[in-house]
C-alpha cells in the first residue's frame, strides 16, 4: 500500500515536471527580441535563470550535507545526494550555454575571463565529488566535499571579477524581460527541487538496500 502510494507520488511528480518544462519552453519562446541581442535574448535569459537555480541547488546541497554531518540523519544525506546529482549535469549544461551565448553574442569566447575559469573549476570540483561518491561510498566524506564545494563556489564568485560579462544584464533590463525571467527562475527552481526529491528517493532506497 505504502509502495503504491509512493509510486503514485512519483508519477504525479513526473507529470508536474513535464508541465513545468513546457511552461519554461513557452516562456523562452515568447520572449520578445531586444535591440542589442535580438532573439538571442531568449538564450541569454534562459541561461541566466538556469544559472541562478544551479547556484541555489549547489548551495542547498552544501547546507543539507552540513546538516547531515551535524545530525547524522540519513534522509538529509539522501537530499544532499539528490541535489548533487541534479546540480552536476545542470552545471555542465549551463557551462555549455554560457560559452555558446558568448560566442553568439560577441563572436568569440574570452577563455581567460575569471568568471569563465571559475565555472570550469566548479565543474571539476563537482566531478570530483561525484567520483568520490561513486568510488568510495562514504557518506560523511562525500557530505564534507559537498560543503566544501558550496563554500568554494561562493568564494569563487566573490573573488572573480567580471571582465567581459556585463553585470546583471537581465536585472538591468525592462520588466518585459525581468518579469518572465523571475517566473522562469521560479519554474526551473520547482523543476530542480522535484527532480532532486525524486533522485533523493533513489539514493535513500539504495542506502537501505533490498528489503
Amino acid at each position: 500500500m505504502a509502495s503504491g502510494f509512493a509510486d503514485k507520488r512519483g508519477i504525479a511528480a513526473s507529470a508536474v515536471l513535464a508541465a513545468l518544462a513546457v511552461a519554461v519552453a513557452v516562456l523562452v519562446a515568447t520572449l520578445p527580441p531586444v535591440e542589442q541581442l535580438g532573439r538571442l535574448v531568449r538564450l541569454v535569459v534562459f541561461h541566466g535563470a538556469s544559472t541562478w537555480v544551479n547556484l541555489a541547488t549547489f548551495t542547498f546541497a552544501g547546507i543539507t550535507a552540513l546538516a547531515f554531518l551535524l545530525s547524522g540523519g540519513e534522509r538529509l544525506y539522501a537530499w544532499a545526494s539528490g541535489l548533487r546529482w541534479f546540480s552536476m549535469p545542470l552545471w555542465v549544461l549551463n557551462t555549455a550555454l554560457g560559452v555558446l551565448s558568448a560566442r553568439m553574442a560577441w563572436g568569440s569566447v574570452e577563455w581567460g575571463e575569471p568568471r569563465l575559469r571559475m565555472t570550469f573549476w566548479v565543474l571539476l570540483g563537482a566531478g570530483l565529488v561525484v567520483a568520490a561518491d561513486l568510488a568510495f561510498s562514504r557518506p560523511r566524506v562525500t557530505a564534507a566535499l559537498d560543503v566544501g564545494l558550496a563554500a568554494a563556489l561562493w568564494f569563487g564568485i566573490a573573488v572573480s571579477p567580471n571582465v567581459v560579462h556585463p553585470d546583471n544584464p537581465v536585472l538591468n533590463s525592462d520588466w518585459y524581460i525581468k518579469g518572465p525571467f523571475f517566473v522562469m527562475v521560479a519554474a526551473i527552481m520547482a523543476i530542480a527541487l522535484i527532480s532532486s526529491w525524486l533522485l533523493s528517493r533513489r539514493a535513500g532506497a539504495a542506502a537501505e538496500g533490498p528489503a
